[in-house]
């Protein structure tokens, strides 16, 4: 699974509060305050530059229309210097009340008609409250840039994001698990990812906790359910095919998703429309879900549908234990973070050995995720791991890629497959 799915952050990102909008409990001049401010600071750079020099110019513009400094005092200069210090902070700030300080002073006559120049101290003094001004409007913003900010940019991905749906730039990657026993590939761990058009492939990592903020996560949750039926189907036909047993599949969906009350009808209908027997599809759950009060119904729709549970991350906190008796579990996932430190910590080791004499009591399979060795590899075979994935065995896969190396396994086969389907060089931190 994909590390960011671990954490599941609650959001209210399409709902509104009285960080939006004005309730009773807010003055309506705190909500101007917030709204100026998210406006100032979600223009682009090239839009508050343009901003800024033209509100000096229309500034010494209309100072010099009026017949100069006696006649109209330039306070008009504060506003783009207020802009300047909200977009981008005291050191731009500093150069707009500089520059106010030149064109409200020697540039602007005391009297245009008479051509009357300003005394020195006259515009040094002027000079010295913009530059105060433009460093006290910066001190007093630079504590909410970071939120408002933040809060701009999950917007912005919110819409990105929603476009992105539309235009069916969201797909799945497909991470092949291994059976130490049947020694074949057996299944798949589905993992959502984003082609976007900028920025390229996006894992989880780059938008999941902006998704599970809003109502997207659950288009997200909808396209991973229907598409790994549909995938899981083809798969299942060319196995057959080939006179093998169908591989199945483990998606992950997110906390939000697995409480809503439709979860088990689009799980039921997405089976049915792709003819896909449950026991094909597995949903993979981590502790946050489990500790959900709204989680135990949902967990017994899905169960009596036929459909796989798996707790992911197992061996990571203390009160997985307490969740293999209140929910029907059928596999414990046994955390990479434990996998890791197998061939290096003999404490690991007697903690998985642990793990697994305790799945098999409660006749439970048990997957060992991140493998990353070949020492791994050995000791999971010496401690009796079930299953086995990560990037020792594969990269995750495109969709076009999994067929070549699931119907390739076979039991007199190499335990290791083609070089190809593994990532070059160094791991990444994210499957």
């Amino acid at each position: 699974m994909d590390e960011p799915g671990r954490t599941l952050k609650e959001g209210a990102m399409s709902r509104p509060d009285s960080t939006l909008f004005p309730t009773g409990g807010t003055r309506y001049s705190d909500y101007l305050a917030r709204s100026t401010l998210r406006s100032w600071v979600g223009m682009s750079f090239l839009s508050a530059t343009l901003i800024v020099i033209l509100g000096l110019l229309v500034s010494w513009s209309v100072t010099y229309l009026a017949g100069g400094a006696d006649n109209l005092v330039p306070h008009l200069y504060y506003v783009p210097i207020l802009i300047a210090a909200a977009r981008f902070g005291p050191g731009a700030a500093l150069i707009v009340a500089l520059t106010a300080g030149i064109l409200a002073g020697p540039l602007t006559y005391v009297d245009v008609a008479a051509g009357t120049a300003q005394e020195t101290e006259r515009w040094l003094t002027r000079t010295a409250f913009f530059v105060g001004i433009g460093q006290l409007m910066a001190w007093l913003v630079i504590p909410a840039l970071t939120p408002v900010t933040e809060e701009l940019r999950r917007m912005r991905q919110e819409f990105d994001i929603r476009r992105g749906l539309r235009h069916n730039e969201f797909f799945l990657r497909y991470q092949p698990i291994y059976s130490s026993r049947q020694r074949r590939f057996v299944g798949v761990e589905a993992l959502i990812r984003w082609q976007h058009p900028v920025h390229g492939e996006l894992t989880p990592v780059d938008f999941l906790d902006v998704a599970e903020g809003s109502s997207l996560i659950h288009d997200i949750g909808k396209l991973v359910i229907a598409e790994a039926c549909r995938q899981t189907e083809d798969w299942k036909t060319l196995a057959e095919a080939q006179g093998q047993e169908p591989w199945y599949t483990a998606i992950n969906l997110s906390a939000r998703d697995l409480i809503r009350p439709e979860l088990a009808y689009d799980v039921a209908s997405a089976l049915k429309r792709h003819h896909l027997p449950p026991e094909l599809l597995t949903i993979e759950l981590t502790e946050t879900v489990l500790a959900l009060e709204d989680a135990e119904p949902a967990l017994e729709a899905l169960n009596h549908l036929g459909v796989q549970l798996a707790i992911d991350d197992f061996g990571t906190g203390y009160s997985s234990l307490a969740y293999l008796n209140r929910f029907p579990i059928d596999t414990l996932k046994l955390d990479r973070q434990l996998v890791s430190r197998l061939d290096h910590d003999p404490s690991a080791e007697d903690l998985a050995r642990g793990i697994v004499l305790l799945a098999s009591s409660l006749g439970l399979k048990m997957v060992a995720e991140g493998v990353e060795t070949q020492k791994q590899v050995e000791l999971g075979h010496d401690l009796d791991f079930d299953l086995m994935q990560g990037f020792y065995f594969a990269r995750p896969l495109r969709s076009d890629e999994v067929p070549a190396l699931l119907l390739a396994s076979t039991a007199d086969q190499d335990l290791r497959p083609p070089a190809s389907f593994r990532p070059n060089g160094k791991t990444p931190p994210t499957e």
